[in-house]
């Protein structure tokens, strides 16, 4: 499935990732800052454009939307384009729809279901526990950088690097790059982030 699959390629070639960054020899403090940013973040509203490379395609395609994060485990991914496709995360229960029609194959749910796992961990912080990814931190001037490597065979099938990019200042989210191996990547960049606003219940139920 063509948008599932794509949400596993991802590009390197941000910006971002032109600053030199140096590796953090202790990381207690970057870690516990960004602990105490997420248990403090009821929600998240924000932007988004995506870049994907992948050796199947001639060119990068480029994409866009918008996502919401509300605690406990709601999440909100809508792409508009260059094609529809909106993930709904609500708990346990995850729904997809493309191009207007709700996906129900259990293939696709299997796939949606790897996706809400990972994105789950990404907004929550769970990720910092390192019960699934080893983390390496590092910074410059102005940012974070934390590279997650899988400790699971089964999960390096689908991702084997994910970098996040938090901004010194606000603690939150600028990137979240995945990369499946040296073709196939991707990278999410947000913008226009709001944290802590009200979210209605049905932003995750309803498509």
């Amino acid at each position: 499935m063509k948008c599932t699959i794509s949400f596993f390629f991802l590009l390197l070639g941000s910006s971002l990732f032109a600053q030199e960054y140096t590796k953090i020899s202790d990381p207690k403090a970057c870690k516990a800052a960004l602990e105490k940013q997420h248990k403090e973040t009821k929600s998240i509203q924000a932007d988004f454009t995506e870049t994907a490379s992948s050796s199947l395609l001639n060119t990068p395609q480029k994409g866009s939307g918008k996502m919401w994060y509300k605690k406990e485990n709601k999440i909100r991914w809508e792409k508009n384009k260059p094609d529809s496709q909106i993930i709904l995360i609500n708990g346990k229960e995850v729904k997809l729809q493309e191009k207007g029609k709700e996906v129900s194959s259990a293939s696709s749910k299997m796939v949606v279901k790897k996706i809400q796992q990972l994105m789950v961990q990404m907004m929550t912080g769970e990720f910092l526990n390192e019960k699934d990814f080893k983390i390496t931190y590092y910074e410059n001037k102005s940012n974070y950088k934390l590279i997650l490597v899988p400790k699971s065979d089964k999960m390096k099938r689908y991702v084997a690097e994910i970098s996040l990019i938090f901004g010194k200042e606000e603690l939150l989210l600028k990137e979240l790059t995945m990369k499946q191996n040296d073709t196939d990547k991707l990278v999410y960049s947000f913008s226009n982030m709001q944290q802590n606003g009200t979210i209605n219940d049905s932003k995750f139920t309803t498509f």
